[in-house]
């Protein structure tokens, strides 16, 4: 519950701006949030700050779309609601398999960087004392949104990274959703495109 709130409120600035500009769905604050998380990111290793930095300038942005969001109806359909739903069942039942695979510990790794030091930059996060960037991660993004999940949760980032994935199951069984109703222009052809990510996916061999 703790992960879920966090999560919501990691997602908060994204929404409010997405639902000022009058766009509805997950996929718009989602998106918003992914780009404002970049540029605060960006403005906390150029001036060699800290992670408390960027989560201030998410609020700023949060407090900043807040009274234009509040000019605007909104709401949450029905299928919308129940794909959220069935993706939070999906989620539970992953908390009782998760794992660390051969990759995990490098990316707990440039998350507890993240939390623990004072001074970042992106060459605080390399692996090695004199390595560089790796080519995939170069830009820890989404080691950033990680990390600020753990902190707004007050949880380690081992937890995070381990069970981070019930978390987010719901919210990617939303998007895909959304995208196959827009994509077939049917909510029963947006279902099927979820369930069908979630069986090639969630339930692959490995």
């Amino acid at each position: 519950l703790r992960l879920a709130a966090a999560t919501a409120c990691l997602l908060l600035p994204g929404a409010l701006v997405a639902r000022a500009l009058g766009l509805r769905g997950l996929a718009p604050a989602f998106a918003w949030t992914m780009g404002a998380l970049f540029l605060a990111t960006a403005v906390m290793f150029l001036v060699h700050s800290s992670l408390w930095l960027a989560m201030a300038l998410l609020l700023g942005v949060a407090v900043a779309a807040a009274p234009f969001a509040a000019r605007r109806a909104g709401g949450i359909s029905a299928w919308s609601l129940g794909v959220l739903g069935l993706g939070a069942a999906a989620g539970i039942s992953l908390w009782w398999v998760s794992g660390y695979d051969g990759d995990a510990f490098f990316h707990l790794a440039r998350v507890q960087k993240l939390l623990a030091f004072d001074s970042l930059s992106l060459r605080s996060l390399d692996e090695f004392r004199d390595g560089g960037l790796h080519p995939g991660y170069a830009f820890p993004l989404w080691h950033s949104a990680v990390a600020m999940i753990a902190r707004l949760a007050g949880v380690g980032p081992a937890s995070v990274v381990l069970h981070a994935p019930t978390v987010l199951l719901p919210l990617s069984f939303l998007l895909t959703y959304e995208a196959g109703l827009v994509l077939f222009r049917s909510r029963f052809a947006g279902l099927a495109t979820a369930i069908a990510q979630f069986a090639l996916l969630g339930l692959a061999p490995g």
